[in-house]
């Protein structure tokens, strides 16, 4: 075979098996030339070839000692030319620009997509008239098929037609390898499950491309979402500033004939953040342009939240007594619960609570004093003014009026928490 069918061919098979072990985005230039430089390299022993001109040294050599389509199209020649290759691409990948330009994970592409075409290039030569001695040293010549008159001539009319089918069938191939298989198969049945599994799958920002309509009015919609969320086989949504589920199920909001999911390159960024005894000016104030905020917020004791309605069943709040839980809210959503009078109503309320305790601490406290001046005299005193029962009952109320003054302070505190 000539060099063009070997390098389409090799970048062929090299697209689909990194497809295969889910390999995205292998179109780069760089693994493109590998493949082509591993799918011509075997005819390094052919001086007239495109790669045997190139290294006619080399070449030359080994057609006088070895014959061509003898050692180099071998499975020990297709072995040691990839260790070699392997150790070339290990020294490369220490070169400190390699990961500035961005080409950090290229290396293991580059060493895969060289070796699977040059065993593509011994794969193809089984076709031809001659052969290969893919076992060498062994002298024997593998064909495939073995009649002789089956098997396609270099340069032939044959070829081309194996190069032009072999080409269509690596434009075929290019989606495939864009996405990896695993997404292809997804976008091609394009169903609930396969969107959820599509998702499941990204660490990046991701979309929605559907078609269908809504559960409760019937209305035919379709159009592009962002992904939040997948739950209980459903995507949650959104969709035009509101929040959906969709799927195919009846429990939906939209019900989707189609969905398709298409992922950017767009990383997800997730910060735990943890604030106490803030204002909600504040809180407001540290979330981020665009950002989807989830977590609790610790409401006064008996504070009761107006959620409004939302378009669609999924709700970004839920109160669960002083606790108000938040799913994905925005900060323009948060800004509609208004808080801010909610909590200026439940300040002045317990301002007015503490005015009421600070009044009845200090009538007890004026109690205690009383009752303590009393006791001020001897004990002499105490004996001939008051009987046992006296002093006993005065104790009793002074401890009772103790009690009530750690009570009153509790609740002080409790209050301007």
């Amino acid at each position: 075979m000539l060099a063009p069918t070997h390098s389409v061919f090799g970048v062929f098979l090299t697209l689909i098996v990194l497809a295969l072990f889910g390999v995205r985005l292998s179109l780069h230039w760089t693994i493109l030339v590998f493949a082509v430089l591993g799918a011509i390299l075997p005819d390094a022993d052919y001086p007239t070839s495109v790669i045997g001109r190139l290294l006619y040294p080399i070449s030359s050599r080994l057609e006088r000692k070895f014959g061509h389509r003898t050692v180099t199209h071998s499975l020990i020649g297709w072995m040691a030319a990839t260790i070699g290759f392997g150790v070339i691409i290990a020294f490369i990948s220490l070169i400190p620009q390699i990961s500035s330009w961005g080409w950090g994970e290229l290396p293991p592409r580059w060493f895969a997509a060289f070796s699977i075409s040059y065993l593509s290039h011994l794969i193809l030569d089984m076709f031809n008239k001659r052969g290969s001695q893919l076992f060498w040293p062994d002298q024997t010549r593998d064909v495939i098929p073995r009649d002789h008159k089956s098997r396609i001539a270099s340069g032939s009319r044959a070829e081309i037609i194996v190069f032009i089918c072999v080409l269509i069938m690596l434009v075929l191939a290019l989606p495939i390898s864009k996405y990896g298989l695993p997404s292809t198969i997804h976008w091609l049945l394009a169903t609930s499950g396969s969107a959820i599994e599509e998702f499941k799958g990204s660490n990046t920002l991701a979309y929605l491309e559907f078609k269908g309509h809504f559960k409760d009015t019937m209305q035919p919609v379709e159009g592009k979402a962002e992904i939040l969320d997948a739950q209980n086989k459903r995507l949650v949504v959104l969709y035009k500033g509101h929040i959906y589920t969709i799927s195919d199920e009846l429990a939906s909001d939209i019900l989707a004939d189609k969905l398709r999911v298409k992922r950017t390159d767009i990383p997800l960024k997730f910060e735990r953040r943890e604030f106490k005894d803030e204002t909600r000016d504040y809180l407001l104030s540290q979330i981020p342009k665009g950002a989807r905020i989830s977590g609790v917020i610790n409401l006064p004791e008996g504070m009761k939240v107006t959620i409004p309605p939302y378009a669609g069943s999924f709700s970004p709040f839920e109160q669960k007594g002083d606790k108000l839980y938040l799913h994905y809210a925005s900060k323009e959503m948060i800004e509609e619960l208004g808080l801010t009078e909610q909590f200026d109503v439940q300040k002045e309320k317990d301002l007015v609570e503490l005015s009421r305790l600070q009044i009845k601490a200090k009538s007890i406290r004026g109690q205690v004093e009383n009752i303590e001046s009393e006791a001020s005299l001897t004990k002499l005193g105490q004996e001939l003014l008051l009987t046992p029962e006296e002093i006993e009952k005065r104790n009793a109320q002074l401890d009772d009026l103790r009690n009530q003054l750690q009570e009153i302070d509790l609740k002080v505190k409790e209050v301007n928490i």
